[in-house]
């Protein structure tokens, strides 16, 4: 159907380039700004519904693209699906925010760009994409993996495995300066609870993330299919899978076909 399809890609367009930005930036603006005296009051608090709901409005539209990309797959794996996606931005956009408030004003632009270049470096090893189409897809892959974890890993602008690897090494990085700067967080007054709140979300969702994914991953497999047909519909897929692409009424045509032109044979043979 084509308006589920186009409704489907708007959901991803939504979730990859607005919500999953839009809650990195505002954990950063919480963080350096709205716990501080200046800010208006209840700033904070409104800032922490929205980037919750931005952190499962990511969950849901990765979610259903993985629903529309296999349609086999059943409610229970795309409830997973977005409850790790969901884990995987919050530990995402958490770990960032308290990197880049802690080196701010400069580090939350470094940070962003050398993960920039280091997913182009990944797209151009793996050769599974165009280099100007990849120059796109490293925007999103900065922040959250957007392609299906039902698809072969050949198929992937990033591998799984690879993307994940990055992930955890920057991680454990920005976790060092995290933790050698802990004495200047732990000496603010009421900036500190919040700094200290988002620490503990950070670890929790990365936990969330690392538990679910092998799960997750496990029950991908036995769904994986090419990105070439991702977009087969039952019964196509069910013709194209089919060997000799004929049906049971094509075959029983053909036959009476036969049959027909036999006797009309024995027709003309006992009329000479």
């Amino acid at each position: 159907n084509g308006d589920t399809d186009y409704f489907h890609t708007l959901r991803l367009m939504e979730a990859i380039l607005e919500s999953a930005p839009s809650a990195l930036v505002q954990l950063y603006v919480m963080l350096v700004w709205a716990v501080g005296d200046d800010a208006p009051v209840g700033a904070a608090a409104l800032l922490r519904l929205s980037v919750l709901a931005s952190f499962v409005s990511v969950g849901l539209g990765l979610a259903m693209w993985e629903q529309k990309v296999q349609f086999r797959t059943s409610c229970t794996y795309v409830a997973a699906v977005a409850l790790m996606r969901a884990f995987e931005i919050a530990s995402r956009a958490l770990t960032l925010a308290i990197f880049a408030g802690l080196t701010h004003p400069y580090g939350f632009w470094w940070a962003l760009l050398l993960d920039y270049g280091l997913m182009l470096f990944l797209i151009v090893r793996h050769q599974s994409v165009q280099f100007t189409y990849g120059l796109f897809v490293a925007l999103p892959l900065v922040l959250v993996s957007l392609e299906p974890l039902v698809w072969r890993r050949e198929d992937h602008a990033v591998p799984k495995d690879s993307y994940y690897m990055v992930r955890i090494l920057e991680f454990v990085l920005m976790w060092m300066l995290i933790i050698h700067e802990q004495d200047t967080v732990d000496s603010q007054a009421d900036a500190g609870a919040a700094w200290l709140s988002c620490e503990a979300l950070a670890l929790i969702s990365t936990l969330g993330l690392y538990v679910t994914l092998p799960c997750v991953w496990r029950i991908a497999r036995k769904h994986e299919l090419s990105r070439d047909v991702a977009d087969w519909g039952e019964d196509s897929a069910r013709e194209g899978l089919r060997g000799d692409g004929y049906s049971d009424s094509d075959l029983s045509s053909s036959g009476s076909d036969r049959g027909r032109d036999e006797d009309d044979r024995g027709r003309i043979t006992t009329g000479a």
